[in-house]
């Protein structure tokens, strides 16, 4: 009877620890058995951890590690001699020079435009003069394209065309004395182009 009973039991998970003999029964002593750790799965699973976790580190290292070293070998800190000056350090532009403006006549501006190598003087030189209008009849838009009119030379005796802003002519006549800066400039005449020439750069007209 304790024999079978013992055996039912142990089958139910129980393990048997001991047996006491009493007068009138015996008590049987049995305890649970602790489940049997599945060391052998544990081990497969843990290996499958330890293997992806190396193949990403791997991965992690041929990949990121790589491309990271790539970045900082193709882009460098800038060294402070490498950064661009700020715009308030940059140096400013240094202000062109104010023209020269040469005070003369007009009688005397002529003869150096009559004489050899026109007396020195160069494309972009300015002259201030003033002069008296006449042969208004004359004045017109030349073969150059600019209108000019003409300033009374040697008493008369001769002109000085002077390219002018037609409409800055109104109210000019014979007679009409003017303050100039002209300034010597090219033209162009069916397409042939010469220096000698005078554009009024300003003109007011004086009493």
């Amino acid at each position: 009877m304790e024999t079978r009973t013992r055996a039912k039991i142990e089958n139910e998970g129980w393990e048997f620890v001991s047996q006491t003999q009493g007068t009138v029964r015996s008590e049987l002593n049995f305890r649970r058995q602790k489940p049997k750790t599945p060391w052998k799965l544990i081990g497969i699973g843990g290996g499958v951890v330890a293997l992806l976790i190396a193949v990403l580190l791997i991965i992690n290292a041929i990949g990121g590690g790589g491309s990271g070293r790539e970045g900082d070998e193709s882009s460098p800190s800038p060294t402070p001699s490498q950064v661009a000056p700020s715009e308030a350090s940059a140096p400013s532009a240094a202000p062109e020079p104010a023209a020269v403006i040469t005070d003369t006549s007009v009688d005397e501006l002529l003869e150096r435009l009559n004489s050899a190598e026109m007396g020195g003087v160069k494309v972009g030189d300015q002259f201030r003069l003033n002069g008296e209008l006449f042969m208004s009849d004359l004045w017109m838009t030349g073969a150059s394209g600019d209108f000019f009119v003409m300033l009374k030379a040697q008493d008369g005796a001769q002109d000085l065309p002077v390219f002018v802003d037609e409409s800055d002519t109104a109210g000019w006549q014979d007679g009409t004395k003017v303050e100039m800066v002209v300034e010597m400039v090219e033209a162009t005449i069916d397409g042939e182009t010469t220096d000698g020439w005078l554009r009024a750069k300003s003109a007011t007209t004086s009493p």
